[in-house]
């Protein structure tokens, strides 16, 4: 039904634009990937064009022009957009070829290879676009022939999955993937989720003012990675669940015949690799800002490793990552140690293998680190290392080098999107004669957008300071 009311709007469209003295309809192409068909299309003369007020105006080639008609017409109730030649106060255009990153606002992507890019500000232009990318918008584009009705994806625990789009609503029980969801822009299709960083007061604050949603949607009562309410969730209708690849109910998660994603990203190349797998599941859109992040943390990477490569063994900063007691340390195999090392540290506990584990003080005295740092969750704190007496025995702990990682919500040091901060902090922290990047720009560049969030310059400063 719905695939029939979509072709008869394009009938409808097309008839009114022959009455209201549309030119004759020609023969269109459009560039290769984007999807679009090359069927004869009526489209608005320039003469008529310039005799009609729209909501806005639209630049775009004539290949794309019926797509966005079809858009337009569904979201304004079968009104007609003005197309003109320059000028238009939305620019279509095909993505640029092999892009670079910049720190410029990232376009809107609503096709593979297409973007919307706003060229004045209007409140119709801004509805017009949000719905473009949106799971109602995407339904409009998957009627038409524009994009697929379903998506086959391989999730990081090794399963083929097939997952019929748009997806509208998710619940994600892993914190980590909670935040993916956010950074590649889907956050508005999460019905119930859990939040990483976000128990504490702060934490709880800031999440809120990203999300106004976000105490409706705390999951953590029925939703974790070892707990799975199947009631609740049927409530929650969801066409998708996102956990961790270490999740134990996933058998039971059968039973709702919904199906789910698996996420393991404690490396940096894995967090890229779930960040970009993340966009595809939700879209165009989302899958063109997940490789916008991925380019931007490449680019962050390079401009620290551009700094620290020179650097000897003997000039780096040796450093011990604690967990959530002192006594319990990262292992190499965690992201937190390619973090140092990217920041170019040197982790002391790298030989450990799996997670968190468990030494003793004769053992980290052995690896007499120049610094230490603890982690913003778990209650750990630096005063329960330099406030112990028994860590007086370190050079670190009596030159006062313990200190706390940063977080907004997630914390920095956690497989997150927010993790490409920790490179610009640490590198700051560990070498601050070098000319390394600027935490607080990076910071307002960060969540305005991957987070579409305003961050305030208060928390810029509190998320940059050394402490």
């Amino acid at each position: 039904m719905k695939r029939q009311f979509y072709i008869s709007l394009v009938l409808s469209l097309t008839a009114i634009m022959v009455i209201t003295g549309c030119a004759p309809a020609t023969q269109t192409t459009a560039p290769a990937g984007t999807g679009a068909t090359d069927a004869p299309v009526a489209l608005p003369s320039e003469e008529a064009a310039t005799e009609t007020t729209g909501r806005f105006t639209i630049q775009a080639e004539e290949s794309i022009q019926s797509v966005i008609t079809s858009l337009y017409g569904t979201l304004f109730a079968g009104e007609l957009p003005v197309f003109v030649n320059e000028g238009g106060d939305l620019l279509v255009q095909a993505a640029p070829e092999d892009e670079t990153f910049s720190m410029a606002p990232l376009p809107v992507t609503f096709l593979p290879g297409w973007q919307m890019v706003p060229q004045n500000e209007n409140a119709d232009l801004t509805q017009f676009i949000g719905f473009a990318v949106s799971p109602d918008g995407q339904q409009v584009l998957i009627d038409l022939g524009e994009l697929p009705e379903s998506i086959t994806l391989t999730d990081q625990a090794g399963n083929t999955v097939t997952y019929q789009q748009p997806i509208q609503r998710v619940i994600s029980t892993y914190g980590p993937a909670t935040a993916m969801v956010y950074g590649v822009g889907a956050g508005g299709r999460l019905v119930a989720a859990s939040y990483l960083g976000a128990r504490d007061e702060a934490g709880a604050s800031a999440m809120g003012r990203i999300d106004p949603r976000f105490e409706s949607l705390i999951g953590d009562d029925y939703f974790s990675q070892d707990d799975f309410n199947l009631e609740e969730a049927a409530t929650r209708d969801p066409d998708l669940i996102i956990t961790s690849a270490r999740t134990v109910w996933l058998d039971t998660v059968s039973e709702l015949g919904v199906p789910y994603f698996l996420v393991d990203a404690e490396t940096p190349e894995a967090l890229k690799e779930a960040i970009l797998l993340t966009g595809q599941l939700f879209g165009p859109n989302t899958a063109a800002q997940a490789e916008a992040w991925v380019k931007y943390y490449d680019w962050i990477e390079a401009a620290v490793l551009e700094q620290t490569d020179a650097l000897t063994e003997a000039d780096q900063v040796r450093v011990l990552f604690t967990g959530t007691s002192p006594l319990r340390v990262a292992s190499g195999e965690m992201i937190q140690s390619s973090l140092i090392e990217i920041a170019g540290g040197i982790s002391v506990s790298a030989e450990l293998t799996g997670y968190w584990n468990d030494v003793n003080l004769e053992q980290v005295a052995a690896w007499d680190p120049d610094l230490i740092l603890v982690p913003p969750y778990g209650g750990a704190s630096v005063a329960a290392i330099t406030e112990n007496p028994d860590w007086q025995i370190l050079d670190a702990v009596e030159a006062g080098q313990v200190y706390r990682m940063p977080k907004l919500v997630a914390p920095w040091d956690t497989p997150t999107p927010d993790t490409v901060l920790a490179i610009i902090w640490l590198s700051n922290l560990l070498y601050p004669d070098l000319d390394t990047l600027d935490c607080g720009e990076q910071v307002q560049y960060f969540y305005n957008t991957f987070y579409n969030y305003d961050i305030a310059a208060e928390e810029i400063d509190s998320l940059c300071a050394i402490n």
